[in-house]
């Protein structure tokens, strides 16, 4: 085999490797009438740009580095027993049709918290409440 063959083998390889990762969730956050709007997206092309609506099991807000579910300052999952739900947006402290409170919002003015997203693919951001 040729330098070029084994180059674009080893290129080819690579690309259907990391094809078998999901891309992140990006999560953008407005303050719209005084309520945190959280907006998901996750970017599925390789080399132009793909956002489309993520498919997420669990959203959380936590006081940085305290990322146990238990303290978390609000957390909300996929009810029953489904893996992930389609979620391109989200009130802070208002339930999306299908999803539960496992811990209801009780954050403090001032502070930044740390905002997750978990499902097919993670992302974290930092928002002052």
């Amino acid at each position: 085999m040729n330098a070029v063959a084994k180059l674009l083998s080893i290129i080819g390889a690579m690309t259907l490797l990391s094809s078998c990762s999901p891309p992140p969730i990006d999560i953008a956050v407005e303050r719209i009438d005084g309520r945190m709007l959280l907006r998901l997206s996750q970017d599925w092309g390789m080399i132009f740009s793909d956002k489309q609506v993520p498919c997420v099991r669990e959203v959380g807000l936590y006081e940085p580095e305290h990322y146990d579910r238990s303290k978390a300052a609000w957390l909300i999952e996929v009810r029953g027993d489904v893996q992930c739900l389609d979620l391109a947006s989200v009130t802070v402290g208002k339930l999306p049709k299908g999803w539960q409170e496992v811990v209801r919002l009780s954050t403090s003015g001032g502070l930044v918290y740390t905002i997750r997203a978990h499902g097919i693919g993670w992302g974290e951001t930092n928002a002052r409440f």
